[in-house]
């Protein structure tokens, strides 16, 4: 598959306010690290760049072409997938980012976004598609990274459920997500009792008053009769 690419920039220095002067100029702070780095990367990155990347739900679970730009207007290219990152959700801002780098030869996990496709029958027919998984993990090598998974939901009626179990993944990726999992499912739509408008309420409760007030009026009637006849 074709991979995601993203250019970011080294920087020299680290600690609490170098990251806050970067913020203020628009950049987000971040590293890179793996097994094979004896020091971690310092790099930073154009915050509405950042942003517009994450946006797109697969470029944050795939793997990334790395271009790394230096102040001696060097460049190398990296195998990366995004670790962490770190996101205020007050200020809507990411504080700070974190790549993983990886190695073509080693089996990494990686997390790969569920595509449901097609309008199912149930639903074209009045039912409710839930959805209760939309991504799994699987483990890889980098060159087999599927991207993501399609399945084709069109022949789903109601009560049918599709899990994990009902997907074929390719020989070279092991799933790690559970199995039994439910993908998805066609439910029949919640009855829901048609609510009696306010008048008719009130006549049905004036109805039942007058009703209990009859009744009332001919049990008295009776007790005077009876009392009489003593």
């Amino acid at each position: 598959m074709k991979r995601i690419k993203l250019e970011v920039e080294t920087r020299e220095k680290s600690g609490k306010e170098e990251s806050k002067r970067l913020r203020k100029t628009g950049y987000v702070p971040g590293i890179l690290y793996s097994p094979r780095d004896k020091n971690s990367i310092l790099l930073k990155i154009p915050e509405k760049e950042l942003f517009r990347f994450l946006s797109d739900k697969k470029h944050s679970h795939g793997i990334i072409d790395l271009k790394i730009k230096t102040d001696k207007a060097k460049e190398t290219t990296r195998l990366a997938v995004i670790k962490d990152f770190q996101y205020d959700s007050l200020k809507k801002k990411i504080n700070h980012f974190d790549f993983y780098g990886v190695s073509m030869k080693e089996k990494i996990t990686l997390v790969v976004p569920l595509i449901l496709e097609g309008e199912p029958k149930g639903v074209k027919e009045g039912g409710i598609l839930d959805i209760s998984l939309r991504e799994i993990e699987v483990e890889c090598f980098p060159a087999d990274d599927p991207g993501a998974i399609t399945i084709d939901i069109s022949e789903m009626g109601f009560n049918d459920v599709i899990t994990l179990q009902d997907i074929v993944l390719p020989e070279e990726v092991k799933l790690i997500t559970d199995i039994d999992r439910t993908i998805a499912s066609v439910v029949a739509p919640t009855k829901v009792e048609e609510e009696v408008p306010e008048e008719e309420a009130e006549e049905a409760a004036e109805g039942t008053g007058e009703e209990a007030a009859d009744k009332a009026k001919a049990h008295d009637a009776k007790s005077e009769e009876h009392k009489g006849k003593e």
